[in-house]
């Protein structure tokens, strides 16, 4: 018979005796909010690589112009979701949401 407590120990040791506040907030720490970075900082490079190489062709000025603006209201957009989530929780009391931005 498998036994499910080895098997959590073997795949993420340190998981077995966090919090699942804990564990949401490394994943959001440590992995969406840099993808959301990363995906930001390539759509600006994209947008303005764009807009260099249009050669004056007004469609490509205007696609490389929405790439760019997506990627900032794309960043203004999750950072409010998350200050925002912070500010309800604290105003509301939900200490269960605030452990999870807290780790």
């Amino acid at each position: 018979m498998l036994n499910l407590n080895n098997l959590t120990n073997v795949v993420a040791p340190n998981l077995a005796n966090r919090k699942f506040a804990g564990i949401v907030y490394n994943i959001v720490s440590n992995y969406l909010m840099p993808a959301a970075g990363l995906v930001m900082f390539m759509y600006l490079i994209f947008g303005a690589f764009e807009i260099m190489t249009s050669a004056g062709n007004p469609k490509s000025i205007a696609s490389g112009k929405g790439k760019i603006t997506n990627a900032v209201l794309g960043f203004i957009i999750i950072f409010v979701a998350y200050w925002l989530v912070q500010i309800i929780a604290t105003a509301f009391g939900l200490k269960t949401i605030l452990d999870i931005f807290q780790g």
